[in-house]
C-alpha cells in the first residue's frame, strides 16, 4: 500500500505535497491584498478573505498556493492507487484522483463506476452492485468497507432501483472516501491474498507437500 495520504490544507503545518508526494513540513508566507493590490506580506497563516497563501514544501521546495483560502496550484493528485489495482479500474481511478479538487461530482462518478468495474474484476457479475459488495464481504471484504460504502451511497437507496448507483453526495469529502475504499477493497481481495500465496509458494517443497496432504 502506499503512504498515508494527508489532503493539502492552508491550515495544516504538514501535508502530503502534490508536488512529490511526500508528507512534508511546509513554511508559509501570505499575501495580504484589496481589489488586487498588495497590502502586506506575512510569515504566518491566516484565516479570512483577501489573502493569498503559499505553502513551501521542505521536502521539495515547490510551492502550493490558495487564494482566500480556497485551493488553486497545482492540480491536487490524490492518493496513489494501489499497484495491484486493475488496469481498467485504475485508469478510472486516477482521472478521478486529477479532476476531484475541481469537479467532485464528476470524480464520485467516475469513483462509483470504478467500483462497479472492481467488482467485476472481482467475479462478482450482478447488475445489482449491492449484491456485488455483499458476496465480495462473503469473501473476506470487512463488513465495515460495505457500511462506509453505504455511507456515501454506492449502492443505491430507496429512492432508485436497486442495484442503480446514485449520485446525491457528491463532495470532495466523498470523492476521497471512495478512494479510499477503493484501495481498502483491493488491498483485502487482491494485494493480501497474493502476498500469503507468494509466502506459501516460497515454502520448501516437502513442507507444502505436507500441508497439501493435511488439507485433503
Amino acid at each position: 500500500m502506499t503512504n498515508k495520504y494527508i489532503e493539502p490544507s492552508w491550515d495544516k503545518d504538514s501535508f502530503t505535497c502534490p508536488h512529490c508526494g511526500a508528507i512534508s513540513l511546509m513554511h508559509f508566507h501570505c499575501i495580504s491584498y484589496i481589489d488586487k493590490k498588495v497590502i502586506g506580506f506575512y510569515e504566518e497563516k491566516h484565516e479570512g478573505n483577501s489573502w493569498v497563501q503559499v505553502a513551501t514544501c521542505h521536502n521539495c521546495a515547490k510551492h502550493i498556493v490558495w487564494v482566500d483560502n480556497i485551493y488553486a496550484y497545482p492540480d491536487i493528485v490524490a492518493e496513489d492507487p494501489n499497484p495491484d489495482m486493475p488496469e481498467e479500474v485504475k485508469l478510472l481511478y486516477n482521472e478521478a484522483g486529477l479532476i476531484y479538487n475541481k469537479s467532485p461530482r464528476a470524480a464520485c462518478a467516475l469513483l462509483r463506476l470504478a467500483i462497479d468495474r472492481l467488482c467485476n474484476e472481482l467475479g462478482e457479475t450482478d447488475r445489482d452492485i449491492n449484491k456485488n459488495i455483499g458476496a465480495l464481504v462473503k469473501k473476506g471484504l470487512p463488513e465495515s468497507v460495505q457500511k462506509a460504502l453505504d455511507v456515501v451511497r454506492v449502492v443505491g437507496n430507496k429512492a432508485v432501483h436497486p442495484g442503480q448507483i446514485a449520485f446525491d453526495v457528491d463532495d470532495k469529502a466523498t470523492a476521497t472516501m471512495l478512494m479510499r475504499l477503493i484501495n481498502i477493497i483491493v488491498e483485502r481481495m487482491i494485494t493480501e491474498p497474493y502476498e500469503i500465496d507468494s509466502l506459501y509458494q516460497g515454502l520448501p517443497d516437502s513442507v507444502r507437500e505436507s500441508i497439501d496432504r493435511r488439507d485433503k
